[in-house]
């Protein structure tokens, strides 16, 4: 809203024009999202409903019933409801809206706080929503917002390893960048499950979208050097993944251990459909594994395994978990000896504490992450 009125604005008072400038409305939104969530988040978390904790199955079969950091449930949850309803005065004042054209950008704002919703109610549900809810849901609203990102009309994207671009038809584009959005949305989810945890991995994917979206695709020069595609309308999408890295880290102030709230569904869902579609905006449709490594490590293989498992029983060769005791076939070793999230395994079968696993998993995604970038932008 500021960037329209800053054109009215300016004659009465020459600073306006500096709502034009993408970096003030990135350090405006993530700032006024940081106070907002920060103020609000503690003196209003009586509304939220309580965690009902979940169960893990260990590497020996039997389920273990836990909540947050192993304990049993109690804390609010679906807190995220409260972040995005708080960033969105962010998001209204620092958002670029150029024109009427910004209506599809609009909707794809729209589509994030659809997974919020979605989220929401799985909170706040007596039983847990199924799997095929859910994915139902995700996928419709990732497909949607594939189709406002590409806005019905072929897209030219940008890979690594070779300096060629590719025209991709709206056609194929939309279930690509859908298959990646259902990704991103429960790929994050997965890793919502230790205090800090999905929050801080995903505040680092956050800041590295930012600094890509802004200051690589969105700089001539600079995209001009590393022969990259330059995009006018990455520093938009460079705002509103850097205003959510201000509520993302306003919110980390509470969820730090021990945690007093728990953002649930409603905020993992949310925040996994930002870091998506801001890496979708890049042009490119690997960055997410290049910015997102450790979150696609740790619920996407999960994903991945469960998705063998029933193109497995579809083709009547079903794997079964094996019983205690009982010889394992190459099947059964290859599916079962990792309990998925990946958190999930390194707490109970190599015994990390939550704090350990939280340290270790930044450590390994803030390596991973220079050394993928180099290799995507500059092996070319």
């Amino acid at each position: 809203m500021l960037y329209l009125l800053s054109e009215f604005l300016e004659p009465f008072w020459g600073p306006f024009r500096l709502f034009r400038y993408h970096t003030v409305m990135m350090g405006g939104g993530a700032f006024l999202a940081a106070v907002l969530v920060w103020w609000f988040l503690p003196r209003l978390k009586r509304l939220l409903p309580v965690d009902r904790g979940k169960a893990v199955r260990l590497p020996d079969g039997t389920l273990k019933a836990i909540g947050a950091e192993g304990k049993a449930g109690g804390k609010p949850t679906g807190a995220g409801v409260l972040m995005a309803v708080l960033t969105l005065p962010a998001l209204l004042l620092f958002f670029p809206i150029y024109a009427w054209e910004s209506l599809w950008d609009i909707g794809v704002v729209a589509c994030v706080y659809l997974c919020m919703v979605s989220g929401w109610l799985d909170d706040r549900a007596d039983l847990p929503w199924g799997g095929l809810k859910k994915g139902l849901f995700d996928a419709a609203v990732s497909l949607l917002c594939a189709f406002l990102l590409c806005r019905g009309e072929a897209v030219s994207a940008w890979w690594p390893f070779t300096q060629a671009e590719t025209l991709i038809p709206a056609w194929a584009y939309v279930p690509i960048a859908g298959l990646l959005l259902f990704g991103a949305i429960n790929t994050t989810n997965c890793s919502d499950g230790i205090d800090g945890l999905a929050g801080l991995l995903t505040l680092l994917s956050l800041l590295a979208l930012v600094v890509l979206l802004y200051v690589v695709v969105g700089h001539r020069t600079v995209a001009d050097y590393l022969i990259i595609p330059h995009s006018d309308s990455a520093a938009k999408w460079a705002v509103l993944a850097c205003t959510f890295v201000g509520t993302m880290g306003a919110y980390l102030w509470y969820n730090c251990y021990p945690s007093s709230l728990l953002m649930g569904d409603a905020g993992s869902r949310m925040f996994g459909m930002v870091i998506g579609v801001a890496a979708l905006a890049t042009g490119n449709l690997c960055v997410i594994f290049v910015v997102a490594p450790m979150i696609l490590l740790n619920g996407g293989l999960g994903l991945v395994k469960l998705a063998c498992l029933r193109l497995l029983k579809v083709a009547g060769r079903p794997v079964t978990r094996p019983k205690p005791g009982e010889p394992k076939t190459f099947l059964q070793r290859l599916f079962f000896s990792v309990t998925f999230p990946l958190h999930d395994h390194c707490r109970n079968a190599l015994h990390w504490s939550g704090q350990q696993v939280v340290i270790r998993f930044l450590l390994l995604q803030g390596l991973l992450q220079p050394i993928l970038f180099l290799l995507f932008v500059k092996v070319r």
